[in-house]
């Protein structure tokens, strides 16, 4: 689990949200070895590429994402998740506002390198 906070004038944090969630798929794809390259394909084309290297990528209505690798029996185990973050208002001065934005991520591929 991520432990990171980040913070985000009130009015940007959807922005700020989907920057950070936009980075950390881009990061744990490239982790479950996807090339670089194939980041950058259209969106049918990437979901083809995806299923071919076993990944399947689940956007939820809620904001989340689960992230599903298949092993060779076609049996499919989460290896990483984004929830959606928890958002704290904070007051700064009487007209100044801004969110502590709590990431709630995790990626298999970057526990095990914490591992080593």
């Amino acid at each position: 689990m991520s432990e990171t906070i980040i913070l985000a004038d009130r009015g940007d944090q959807n922005r700020v949200i989907a920057e950070e969630k936009r980075e950390w798929l881009v990061n744990v794809l490239l982790a479950l070895g996807v090339r670089e390259e194939a980041l950058e394909l259209g969106s049918h084309e990437l979901v083809k590429y995806l299923s071919m290297a076993g990944i399947e990528v689940w956007s939820n209505c809620d904001g989340s994402l689960d992230i599903y690798r298949f092993d060779g029996e076609d049996n499919k185990k989460i290896v990483a998740q984004w929830k959606v973050p928890d958002l704290i208002l904070i007051k700064d001065t009487p007209r100044k506002w801004y969110y502590e934005i709590h990431l709630n991520e995790w990626a298999l591929p970057f526990q095990m390198k914490n591992r080593r």
